[in-house]
């Protein structure tokens, strides 16, 4: 049986000839002439320096970002040349995203972030309850449901941000440095969880990082330099 938001879209990723250019007063050339493939399942670390262009790859494969040239197929689809309507959609069915600085929404509080991508997605209360029950227990944060996120701590937002990531059921997970804001025993917790969670899914994850103890975890490093 498939779960909420679950789809059967292929998530190999294969990038072909990546530019991402940052117009301005001076052009930045963020990303030049990438390739690479992820495998469908894959654990991989996208390692290097500040400023080589880990977070640009991961906007541009999750949509968040059109490459100024290349290719990104996933699956059979070129995400870099559909339309507008078709990567929102793209986004918010087959992508979860995960940022350093937790990218919650002070407002609401872990219940109603965590249901938010869900209500986007048009998903009915009773999908909504199961599923938003179902993240906080498995992620050890059932006590926080009627938590606001500032009141918590750094480990447990980025619990709460995960569970955000996973609430559609994505295929592919996408982590930005997700514990640059994490003293070393909640960042290797939330690694942790993060990594069993994904493979016991089967789910593609991608991770910016030039954290040690992530290189250790994953199935497989791209170095990237400038």
């Amino acid at each position: 049986m498939k779960r909420p938001g679950e789809n059967n879209m292929d998530n190999e990723i294969k990038i072909d000839s990546l530019y991402k250019i940052y117009s301005g007063h001076v052009d930045t050339v963020a990303i030049e002439n990438f390739s690479q493939t992820f495998e469908k399942g894959e654990i991989i670390a996208l390692s290097g320096p500040s400023g080589s262009g880990k977070s640009t790859i991961l906007n541009c494969i999750g949509g968040v970002l059109r490459p100024t040239s290349g290719d990104i197929f996933v699956g059979n689809k070129n995400i870099a040349k559909v339309s507008d309507n078709d990567l929102v959609l793209y986004r918010r069915d087959h992508v979860g995203l995960i940022y350093q600085d937790f990218n919650l929404i002070n407002e609401f509080n872990i219940f109603e972030n965590i249901a938010l991508p869900m209500l986007i997605a048009k998903k009915s209360k009773n999908e909504i309850d199961e599923r938003v029950h179902e993240l906080l227990t498995i992620l050890g944060i059932e006590r926080y449901e009627k938590s606001f996120p500032p009141y918590i701590s750094g480990g447990e937002r980025q619990r709460v941000a995960i569970a955000v990531a996973l609430a559609n059921n994505p295929q592919i997970i996408l982590a930005d440095e997700p514990t640059g804001n994490l003293d070393k025993k909640n960042s290797d917790n939330v690694i942790n969880l993060l990594i069993n969670q994904t493979r016991q899914l089967q789910k593609t994850l991608i991770i910016a990082t030039h954290d040690e103890f992530i290189l250790d975890q994953v199935d497989r490093i791209v170095k990237i330099s400038n």
